[in-house]
This record gives structure tokens, sequence and C-alpha cells, in this order.
């Protein structure tokens, strides 16, 4: 069991107030959690970086944060990138178990400096807390279907078609495996943070390395998640897919501003061949 994490404002690399995640065993903090869309914080500037190839919008207004109606789920979390004038990519942030979806997105926030929309599934309570989880790779897959479509029928033109990101944490990225296996076209760029390295085996590997899949970053901060992982680096690279692991060393089971940082050092390695109407993340 992972020691008590702590939740930290990332305030000096954003110019909102953007929580962090601690980790998938994290106490609730009910006032990161707004209640409405009304209710979220004001928006960390978008990228100025513009997609010259996409035609001109206006300006994307709003709140930065929303939720999102789903049929059959809770509701999903996206962090959107207010301001756009071009469609931009999508990042799906995977919570962990006894985790919740703000967290994820304020991670990945952290990470992408607000560039893309950052969708994240909300997952069933698995605890007394209002604190929630997965279940199964086919259940978290037809939440993240469900969440794209209502994000598409939500900002419309504003949202870039071709490949997206998947990230994961702790049980997102062990059920996240599954999910870019079969659909690697779809998510060719994986970032597996804290798990996920016993779901490769070499069919998965194959079939991602042969549907489109490019490269799997993983990120680790304790000492089994750097003893877990060489293997998986193995399998995808004899696979032909590009891997590598990131350590923020010995800090616990969490992802905090340290984690955040490390994370965006290796974007430009992650990402460095997503160009055209995908943009420059």
């Amino acid at each position: 069991m992972p020691s008590r994490p702590r939740v930290l404002a990332i305030g000096a690399m954003l110019s909102a107030p953007t929580l962090l995640c601690a980790s998938c065993d994290r106490a609730p903090n009910a006032s990161s959690t707004p209640t409405a869309a009304s209710a979220a914080p004001a928006a960390p500037p978008a990228s100025s970086t513009p997609d010259v190839s996409a035609p001109a919008l206006p300006p994307l207004g709003g709140d930065w944060l929303v939720r999102l109606r789903l049929e059959k789920f809770f509701d999903a979390v996206v962090a959107a990138p207010i301001g756009t004038t071009s469609p931009r990519p999508v990042l799906i942030g995977v919570h962990g178990s006894r985790d919740r979806p703000e967290w994820a997105c304020g991670e990945f926030l952290g990470v992408t400096k607000g560039y893309p929309f950052i969708l994240c599934p909300h997952g069933v309570p698995n605890h007394a807390e209002p604190l929630y989880g997965f279940t199964t790779a086919e259940d978290l897959k037809l939440e993240i279907d469900a969440g794209l479509k209502a994000l598409r029928e939500r900002f419309g033109p504003y949202v870039a078609e071709g490949p997206m990101i998947y990230g994961g944490f702790s049980r997102g990225a062990f059920l996240g495996v599954p999910i870019v296996a079969d659909d690697p076209a779809r998510f060719p760029v994986v970032v597996l943070g804290e798990g996920g390295q016993s779901s490769w085996t070499d069919d998965r590997a194959s079939r991602f390395a042969r549907g489109g899949g490019k490269r799997v970053l993983f990120v680790c901060s304790t000492p089994d998640c750097e003893m877990a992982t060489p293997p998986a680096l193995a399998i995808l690279k004899r696979a032909g897919v590009e891997a590598k692991m990131i350590t923020a060393g010995h800090i616990g089971h969490i992802v905090d501003d340290r984690v955040v940082t490390l994370i965006r050092g290796s974007w430009p390695w992650l990402v460095r061949d997503r160009t055209g109407p995908l943009g420059p993340w």
C-alpha cells in the first residue's frame, strides 16, 4: 500500500491554480471538484502556436474545465483549450483506483500546457469516500467512446480528427494496454505511469506495432515500477516500438509536480512526429 500522498499546486507552471493528482490512493478534496462548468477557475492560456493547415475558427470561449453528460456512465471531465482558433487533438487521461477524473485532467494539463483537449473518464465508485476506479478494459473503452462522442457533440470543429494520445496512471495504465493494442491507429502514442508493464505481451506489442503504434513512455516513481519496466521495454522493442522509461526517483506511487515536470521533459520525444492537422503538441 503506498504512503498517503499529497495534492500539490503547480501555479509556477501554469497561469491558473491547477491541482495535481497525488495517487490512486489519496484523500478527496471536495474544493477541487467543480459541481458545474461555471464553478471552474479561470482558464490557463492555450498554446499560441496556430495550426495553419486548419480553417480559422472563432476563439473558443467558456470554462476551461467542464463536465460532459454521458449515457450509462458518470460525467466525463474535460480540460478544454480555451482561446484556440484551430482544431486541437485529444489526449485521454485515465486515473487509477481510488482516484478522480479532475486530478487526471490537472496532471496532463500541466504536462501539455493546455494545448490539447484532455478527456478524463470518470469511472465507478470503489470506496466509501467519493473516489473512483475502473473495472475492466472493456468497460473503460466503452466509457472512452461515449466521452469522445460527447466531446465532439459539445465542441464540434474545435476537436481535431485523427490519432490521439492515451495517458494512464496505475490502474488506468494497466487497463489501457489492451485498449491501445487493439486500436493502435487511434492511440499510436502512449504514456503509462506506475503501471501497465505486465499487460504487454509479445502478441499485444506486435499488434500495436503492425497497426501503427509508435512509442510508449513508462513513468516511474517507485522501485517496483523501475524493476517491472525493463521486460516490457524489451517486448516492445522486439516488436519495433520505440519505448523508454523515465523515473522521478523513489518518491512514492504518486503524481506530483516533480512527475509532471519529468514527463514534460520527455514530451518532445513522445510527440516529435505529431504535425500537420494534429498540430504541434
